[in-house]
């Protein structure tokens, strides 16, 4: 029952409503159903028989949208609380209030909540898994500017003329201008038009997220968050606070409003003990009290940065005796002594994407089965489903180059190459780890028993943020379309995105020398490049600020230590897209620079 109930103390305005409610009466059929954000229309999930056995409720899904599988993992009720979990990991969580026939309150995980209501009902089935809702008419206007840019950016994707693409891609452009001027002011004029209508919070919601871009100033981005608590009060304190949290955490790195997400925060974290809530539920809230405070400096923020430290030491100490859920199987070796091409997996995969995480994990396991050599393992990081800090230009013309290759077999997070061919695609939950490090073990080991004749080397060597690379090839097959593409990765990099996995690996930084990589026309050579570490997190920093104008990220947290580094250099067929061999080394310091 206390699932979220450790967003507390967080000022809301006080009602009758929130501060006598009776007892839940949680017995009978209910429909459970949430709104999704900035709409009005409901999406029904299941409807629920609640009955109660020896003085305790129990819950069975009577019905669910027609091909859709529900279960009920547990119902608890206590007092006016009412929490439901299902048994694939969402959550209800609700308060009764004077109608004994809705239960409100918010449904979704701990990433996310939506407004979301438990209603008596006397069907036994659903016919529809939406119901539509009354949207307010301004919403309307709001919306066909909001997706106008991406939907002519959707159509450049899919379309494979040149001279269309261009002229889409303009056509987005000058539409991603034309919203940058009309929203800030049509988002204003629904706040002004319909301040008590339910969507009036998404709204808010939506604003603080692109604060900046809004031109917020700190009076406005205080009242918007007194409106989001004031119209979540109704679905129960879970909800209000979760959503207040996220509205702190979406201006806690914009200048001139970390004061604003400070005093929203500072509330929470005083009712914070080394009990409650979780190590997880506290690091969220601390990390967005960081980023807000950090400007300022202080005694402050050292308390909280030293909080923050030994949570997250016992967080990594858990996730790396968990994860993965499984023990990987050392490879026994190649049966042919000759065999000696290298396997390259690529994965494009996303922090924010929950069905990445079974192959995120079964990749992060083979990289204790084969040695590199054999195996060279490649992530990159895509803004799918949502934003992801790890992603770059380099990753999103990598996928480009595999999308233009291999139309329809690359067209989401999680997807797997092998040696240029997509194969073993599909993800799932951690529980499908092991199932995807099998499916990946059953492409990889019969590949390692092929030869090639080209044979690579390099070296990378570091002198402050200055990379020197160099590779050296041979058995080039000449007169084809073989190219030479380097990569920049950083072997760990710790961020925990929507799907709560705490580290990556292999991750693709940049792409030294372009993603389009360099022909080779001769049997053997030499390349030789330099990549500047201090220009490529610039680089990515003014992506990512470009980007969030956009599409704003769900926290301030950008990964960008790149300390541990290496290059992978691939040799490929650009007429085929086959990885004919690859080569990975470590960044070794080089001493000081003399620069």
């Amino acid at each position: 029952m206390r699932r979220l109930a450790w967003i507390a103390a967080v000022v809301i305005a006080t009602t009758a409503a929130a501060t006598a409610r009776p007892d839940a009466e949680p017995t009978g059929t209910w429909l459970l159903s949430y709104t999704g954000r900035g709409t009005a229309s409901e999406f029904n999930i299941c409807i629920l028989k609640v009955e109660s056995k020896d003085g305790r409720p129990t819950a069975s899904v009577v019905a669910a949208p027609k091909g859709q599988t529900v279960s009920v993992k547990e119902i608890k009720v206590a007092g006016d609380r009412v929490s439901v979990v299902l048994g694939n990991g969402t959550f209800f969580t609700g308060v009764a209030g004077k109608d004994k026939d809705v239960v409100l309150g918010g449904y979704g995980n701990d990433s996310v909540l939506f407004r979301a209501k438990l209603t008596r009902t006397e069907k036994d089935e659903i016919a529809s898994p939406v119901t539509p809702g009354k949207q307010p008419a301004e919403m309307a206007e709001i919306a066909k500017v909001a997706s106008k840019a991406n939907l002519l950016r959707f159509k450049a994707q899919q379309t494979k003329e040149p001279e269309e693409k261009k002229a889409l891609l303009a056509e987005a452009a000058a539409a991603a201008k034309e919203a940058d001027e009309k929203l800030p002011g049509l988002y204003r004029d629904f706040l002004k038009a319909n301040p008590d209508h339910p969507v009036a919070a998404d709204t808010a919601l939506t604003m603080l997220a692109g604060a900046g871009k809004f031109g917020i100033k700190a009076d406005e981005a205080r009242a918007l968050v007194k409106m989001i608590a004031k119209r979540s009060a109704d679905y129960g304190p879970d909800y209000a606070r979760f959503v207040t949290v996220q509205a702190a955490e979406g201006i806690a790195g914009v200048k001139g409003l970390e004061v604003v997400a400070a005093d929203t925060l500072r509330p929470i974290v005083k009712t914070f003990t080394d009990k409650e809530p979780a190590a997880n539920a506290q690091v969220k809230v601390l990390t967005a009290l960081k980023t807000a405070l950090t400007p300022a400096g202080g005694d402050e923020l050292k308390e909280v940065d030293g909080k923050l430290t030994k949570l997250e030491t016992v967080l990594d100490e858990e996730y790396h005796k968990t994860v993965p859920p499984f023990t990987p199987t050392k490879f026994d070796g190649r049966k042919d002594s000759k065999a000696n091409r290298a396997v390259v997996m690529e994965l494009f995969t996303g922090a924010q994407c929950p069905p990445c995480v079974a192959a995120d994990v079964a990749f992060d396991a083979l990289g204790k089965s084969y040695h590199p050599k054999d195996l060279v393992l490649i992530q990159y990081h895509m803004h799918i489903p949502g934003p992801d800090p790890m992603t770059n230009k380099d990753t999103i013309a990598r996928w480009d180059y595999y999308s233009d290759k291999f139309p329809g077999a690359i067209r989401g997070t999680p997807s797997t190459l092998f040696n240029g061919t997509p194969k073993a695609g599909g993800g799932g939950g951690m529980t499908n780890a092991e199932k995807k490090y099998g499916d990946y073990t059953s492409v990889i080991n019969p590949l390692l028993e092929e030869s090639t004749p080209i044979k690579l080397s390099g070296r990378a060597t570091r002198a402050g943020d200055k990379v020197e690379i160099a590779v050296e090839y041979n058995g080039v097959p000449t007169g084809g379309e073989a190219k030479l593409r380097l990569l920049l990765v950083e072997d760990t990099v710790k961020y925990v995105g929507g799907n709560k996995l705490r580290f990556h690996h292999a991750v693709v930084r940049s792409m030294p020398g372009g993603a389009a990589g360099t022909a080779l026309k001769d049997k053997a050579g030499k390349q030789t490049t330099l990549a500047d570490v201090a220009k490529v997190r610039a680089d990515l920093n003014k992506y990512l600020d470009e980007y969030a104008a956009e599409r704003p990220f769900p926290s301030a947290a950008r990964p960008l230590e790149m300390t541990k580094l290496q290059v992978i250099a691939l040799v490929q067929d650009d007429a085929s897209g086959e990885i004919l061999h690859a080569a990975r080394f470590d960044v070794t310091p080089r001493g000081p620079s003399t620069e």
